[in-house]
């Protein structure tokens, strides 16, 4: 039976699924929008998908801001027959487009958009179409006739002395004894290689790949897909036609791409409106489709994707020496997405670890980038956390006294010393603040003995400035810390233009009073849930009940004597 075709970014009928196998494609609006905007002068870009697409300050919102002229849940963004509209959700300092404020707005190329205080530039734009919402698959009948297939694992066996160091910028020579000179081959590899080496994305190394495909065999449309084998999706990544890029659907048979998939093996179909395994589909006839060949992207017994290409010209079929060589491409190209991937995890893993080697010591570093689990991330969210404030007496009027250059070094070597007692009990580094420090025990890595941890390294901080006062008798430095436990959020916060990984909330202004108006110098003072979660392991000492400026209860501090001796 036939099946109407559909328009570009739908899909067809699902594919047949088989054991453990499960194709799905993503669909796009006719349009793509991207939201751009500048954090700390580096340009953020957020893709909008999805019909209900909010900004806000909430971590639930499509896309975050954390900044306090922004409402929990300012805007919506969503598609309309007309293209995108963008929608103010009742906030406190609404949205502008243009300089001009409005409650619904349709959104054009180029827009600038005042969500708040922060500001957003609108990108709606298809240069080309994407992969994804102009590959379709459609489901037909499934027959092996009038096909020609290839085993893949036996080329591979063949080329696999040839394969590229990612070292070793030398081309597949070996790869040409598979060919002679008049076949498609040697410059194909050769470019291949190269490219292999030389991209640095996986996009552009697969289009570049692609790019080889036109430039070598006579192929009029093409796609490479990945397909992740744990989940059973596929995804079209890059996709062109000879001339470039169209607005014309690329359509694959959803048999083919199972096949060749499950199978590992390419195929070559020539004169498909005969092919049973295209089922008479009306998109084979219509877009007169007279060759077609699709190989897997194949990598010591595993396939990571595939690349379909197909013609109409029946005066010009695809050959048993196209299949070899698109096949072997796929083999490469499967190195390709290999490497590619190796490459984005440790360009991802430097970025990570450079942001984080500013607040935690390297061995908490190692431990967050090893786990790589949610736990550990560095997004916005509620955390239980232990807050240390940390202010030194006396610095001030020694200050006076002394040069800039000298009060910089002064103040350096005490704040390294200090910091080393926060790294060594696994604590985050928030900020510097004068002669004064903040810190966090909790956050990005979880710790249920936060409490102790953030005790234990206040009281090593005591000891440190203890040491450093013996070296300069003349110079004598005294501190005051105050430590408080409790529920906040923590994250990347701040406005567009610069975010810090912090902690807000109730607990941290406790922390800070505790600190501020409560201990005394060379004390070490906590609240009263802090001092719930270390007693039995600290030697504590309850004070006067104190009423903490901006807070209507009486708070409990106690003061920390030193550690109870088991």
């Amino acid at each position: 039976m036939n099946r109407r075709p559909q328009a570009p970014g739908t899909l067809s009928e699902p594919p047949p699924q088989r054991v453990g196998e499960r194709t799905a494609l993503p669909g796009d609006a006719p349009t793509s929008l991207e939201l751009r905007y500048d954090v700390d002068g580096e340009e953020i870009r957020v893709a909008v998908s999805g019909s209900d697409f909010l900004i806000g300050r909430s971590p639930g919102c499509s896309l975050t801001l954390s900044d306090e002229s922004v409402s929990r849940r300012h805007a919506r963004i969503a598609p309309g027959p007309d293209g995108w509209t963008i929608l103010d959700l009742g906030s406190k300092n609404g949205i502008k487009v243009n300089t001009y404020r409005t409650e619904q707005q349709r959104l054009r190329d180029g827009d600038r958009v005042d969500v708040g205080g922060v500001r957003l530039y609108v990108r709606i734009a298809a240069p080309r179409p994407t992969a994804a919402a102009n590959v379709v698959f459609e489901a037909d009948a499934d027959s092996r006739h009038h096909t020609e297939m290839l085993d893949v694992a036996r080329l591979d066996s063949l080329l696999a002395p040839a394969m590229p160091d990612p070292n070793d910028s030398s081309p597949l020579i070996a790869v040409s004894n598979a060919f002679d000179d008049s076949e498609p081959g040697l410059r194909l590899f050769t470019e291949a290689a190269e490219a292999l080496i030389s991209c640095d994305s996986l996009d552009e190394t697969l289009d570049r790949i692609l790019q080889l495909v036109f430039d070598n065999l006579p192929a009029e449309r093409g796609v490479i897909c990945l397909y992740d084998e744990e989940t059973g999706q596929t995804t079209p990544q890059v996709m062109r036609t000879s001339a470039g890029s169209s607005d014309d659907p690329i359509r694959i048979s959803s048999h083919i791409a199972n096949d060749v998939v499950s199978r590992k093996a390419s195929l070559l179909v020539n004169d498909p409106l005969r092919d049973e395994r295209f089922g008479g589909a009306e998109s084979v006839i219509m877009l007169n489709i007279r060759s077609a060949m699709c190989a897997p992207l194949y990598r010591e017994g595993r396939v990571v994707g595939f690349v379909y290409v197909d013609r109409q010209n029946a005066q010009d079929p695809f050959t048993t020496v196209h299949l070899h060589a698109l096949s072997a491409l796929g083999i490469l190209s499967a190195i390709a997405v290999e490497q590619a991937s190796l490459r984005d995890g440790l360009r991802r893993e430097q970025g990570i670890r450079a942001r984080l080697t500013r607040y935690s010591s390297p061995a908490v570093v190692d431990r967050i980038i090893a786990d790589a689990n949610e736990s550990a991330t560095m997004a916005t969210d509620e955390a239980d956390v232990t807050v240390v404030f940390a202010d030194l007496k006396g610095f001030t009027s020694m200050a006076e006294a002394l040069q800039p250059a000298e009060t910089v070094r002064v103040l350096n070597q005490v704040f390294e010393r200090l910091t080393e007692a926060i790294f060594e009990f696994e604590g985050t580094l928030d900020k510097f603040r004068g002669d004064g420090m903040m810190a966090f025990f909790g956050a990005p890595l979880p710790l249920p003995d936060h409490a102790q941890r953030a005790v234990s390294a206040a009281v090593r901080m005591q000891e440190l400035l203890a040491e450093l006062n013996s070296y300069a008798r003349d110079r004598q430095l005294q501190m005051r810390i105050g430590i408080n436990s409790g529920t906040v959020v923590v994250g990347d916060i701040g406005s567009p233009q610069r975010k810090d990984y912090t902690v807000i909330g109730d607990v941290v202004n406790t922390a800070s009073r505790l600190e501020s108006s409560v201990a005394l110098p060379g004390e070490v003072v906590i609240g009263e849930e802090t001092w719930a979660r270390v007693r039995g392991r600290f030697d504590c000492e309850p004070l006067e009940p104190a009423r903490l400026k901006g807070k209507r209860q009486i708070v409990q501090p106690y003061k920390v004597l030193g550690p109870i001796e088991t």
